[in-house]
């Protein structure tokens, strides 16, 4: 926009040759001169401002300087350079802006910031500086003076001055106060001026504390005032004081525990020494030193503090900090304990005659927040543990290990984690067997059923367990799973035969849950009928029938074949009443949908129904349940032959010989000749 007006004047002026208007000035040189002075005027009034200078000013003052210049190339240039000439200012804005400005900024400011430093107009000061230092962070004498500020102020002047009060940086104070210290030998002069930073962000700001505290301690140390030191240090690291969560305690506890441990013998003695003595103080130290490694894992400082906190730590302390939930639960919230790291120290122990115990604490630690290398680290420390003769206490690890295991699941373990897991709960086994504790060894075997290197032996060793324990029921589960590897192994069989006659009905029924998937119904259903149908014909056969035919009842209490099969071992025991209310069960209603080989069955109750109607003289009942059973492809002469006599007994001779009749059919069967011999006993009656 400047250089369009600048443009438009000289055009005006008549500098572009013949085109638009030209009015010839007579005092032209003398204006494009006083034009020239009044651009460095108007510069030296921007510069003296106020305000920040922006690029209006000087494109209003390029702008001038075209149109001066431009009009002086009227008599002092050839006209070929004419717009050469006209190009200078462009250039100087873009060199200006870009270069120029951002430096003279800060710098303006920066004077300004002193000029009212030293008149004592320390409002004005801190804002001058405030924005030399917003414009530039890193300008070293907006910097210095800016702390010569703070150092100059007096409290007591500027208690009643809210607005100057308000732009004291007190972060800035901290962080000044801060580089001071850590210089490598400050020294009386420098102390005093971070002890004196320090005074004024205590008045000022009292919940910064916890800081304050740590650079007290630190600037009472450069001095060797070690009591004052210690006393600073020692509120700032016991969370009694200011809260475990303070967030100014925070940003300052990683270098407190530095300093307390690292960087002072005297600190160490005098106050790192003791407060790691406290209960859950190592631990919230480890928990600083992880939230920083992962935000920096570079940090060499964080790392010789790591090793330092890990070499002392203890079982006793680790487990008291996770009871009190000084740290997150694994897995939980930020880094605050390297189990890895731990993993590593104690593996490094482990194997040392010497020093087993401390890696054995090192282990068990990690196992805590890496339970999938449980049963790993917990079976490295019973075989220490067994190597030093301590088989109890090996024991107990190997139990850890397989709770271990448990918890996530050995589908869920690595290959060698479940390897350890499944060696571990066998050991256990044999363990708890040479001790005679047969619960445990079930367990344990129990357990180790699920490898898939276990197979029949360790199937055939649980069943005879349960056996031995008198749990027939759970000897039966097992007997039934190794059958599935080998279903002609004899001693199987024989055991399968065994266990089934001796598994009571209602036990099973309260446990059906776990045995329906490996109970045998069909095997049940087999037994009874070889029984019914006259193979087996010994009197405790037909016990056995019944005691097999109930359990099947209590796994599938619904399907006819069972009831049928039970009705008829009623009948065999002479219970006719019984079996025909069971009967009677399975007849009415009729189901529109059969399961399985019910259907058959369905229409063997209505042969049985209408036998035992005619041998009670219940004719009437007995031609209905005939008659269904007619339907069955099973049926045949004696069916019709039965419903004659049924229709004879009620009396009605047409039906009656019309059955006879249908028997006769049948050549060769014995029954023919009974049939004639009542179709002429009607026909002469």
């Amino acid at each position: 926009m400047a250089a369009a007006v600048a443009g438009g004047l000289l055009f005006w002026f008549g500098q572009f040759g013949d085109a638009g208007q030209k009015h010839i000035l007579r005092y032209e040189i003398l204006f494009a001169a006083q034009l020239a002075a009044a651009v460095v005027f108007f510069y030296l009034l921007t510069f003296a401002g106020r305000e920040d200078e922006s690029e209006v000013e000087i494109a209003v003052v390029c702008a001038g300087l075209a149109v001066s210049l431009g009009l002086l190339a009227n008599h002092y240039i050839a006209p070929q350079l004419h717009y050469v000439v006209f190009f200078v200012p462009v250039a100087l804005f873009f060199v200006y802006v870009l270069r120029a400005l951002p430096w003279l900024r800060v710098v303006k400011h920066s004077f300004r910031g002193l000029s009212y430093a030293r008149v004592g107009r320390h409002r004005r000061a801190l804002q001058s500086f405030r924005r030399a230092l917003q414009l530039d962070p890193q300008n070293k004498r907006a910097r210095a003076g800016y702390w010569d500020v703070h150092r100059s102020l007096d409290l007591n002047q500027i208690a009643s001055d809210p607005q100057t009060l308000a732009l004291v940086d007190l972060d800035l104070c901290l962080d000044r106060a801060g580089a001071l210290l850590l210089q490598d030998k400050p020294g009386p002069v420098q102390l005093d001026e971070a002890h004196a930073l320090l005074d004024l962000v205590q008045r000022m700001r009292p919940p910064l504390q916890p800081r304050i505290d740590y650079w007290r301690a630190v600037a009472h140390t450069h001095a060797r005032r070690y009591d004052e030191a210690a006393e600073e240090l020692g509120r700032l690291l016991d969370p009694i004081h200011y809260g475990r969560d303070n967030p100014q305690r925070q940003t300052v506890l990683l270098p407190a525990y530095q300093l307390a441990l690292t960087l002072s013998e005297e600190l160490r003695r005098r106050v790192g020494q003791p407060q790691l003595a406290q209960p859950g103080r190592r631990m919230e130290g480890i928990a600083v030193v992880e939230r920083t490694l992962a935000a920096n894992n570079e940090d060499e400082a964080a790392w010789g503090l790591k090793r330092l906190l890990y070499s002392d730590l203890t079982e006793g302390e680790y487990f008291q900090a996770m009871g009190e939930q000084h740290l997150p639960p694994p897995g939980e919230g930020p880094p605050a304990f390297d189990y890895n790291y731990v993993q590593q120290l104690g593996l490094a122990l482990i194997e040392d005659d010497g020093r087993w115990q401390r890696g054995g604490e090192y282990l068990r630690m990690a196992a805590h927040g890496l339970p999938a290398l449980g049963p790993t680290l917990f079976l490295q420390i019973a075989q220490a543990q067994q190597r030093s003769g301590k088989m109890e206490e090996a024991r107990h690890n190997l139990e850890l290990g397989k709770r271990a295991g448990r918890s996530i699941g050995p589908k869920n373990l690595g290959d060698a984690e479940r390897a350890a897991y499944f060696a571990t709960v066998k050991y256990l086994g044999e363990m708890a067997q040479a001790a005679g504790d047969l619960d445990a060894v079930i367990e344990n075997y129990h357990l180790y059923a699920e490898s898939e290197r276990s197979g029949l032996e360790t199937l055939r060793t649980l069943a005879d367990l349960n056996e031995r324990k008198g749990d027939p029921l759970s000897a039966l589960r097992y007997t039934e799973q190794a059958l599935l590897y080998n279903p002609k192994d004899a001693d199987l069989i024989s055991r399968k035969d065994r266990y089934y006659y001796s598994v009571m009905p209602n036990d099973l029924r309260e446990r059906l849950d776990s045995m329906r998937g490996g109970f045998d119904f069909d095997y049940c259903l087999r037994r009874t009928q070889t029984v019914l149908n006259g193979k087996l014909t010994d009197p405790e056969w037909l016990d056995v029938a019944a005691h097999l035919i109930q359990l099947a009842l209590v796994v599938k209490p619904d399907r006819l074949t069972a009831k049928v099969l039970y009705a008829r071992v009623r009948l065999r025991y002479g219970e006719r009443e019984e079996a025909i209310a069971l009967l009677e069960q399975v007849r009415e209603p009729k189901p529109e949908h059969f399961a399985e080989d019910d259907e058959d069955a369905w229409y063997v109750s209505c042969q049985l129904l209408g036998d035992l109607y005619m041998e009670a003289g219940r004719a009437d009942l007995a031609v209905p349940c005939l008659t269904e059973f007619r339907k069955s492809a099973k049926s045949g002469a004696k069916t019709l032959y039965k419903l004659g006599q049924a229709y004879e007994l009620l009396g009605d001779r047409v039906r009656a010989m019309k059955s006879y009749q249908q028997v006769t059919a049948y050549e060769g069967n014995p029954l023919m000749y009974d049939a004639k011999s009542a179709l002429h006993r009607l026909q002469a009656g």
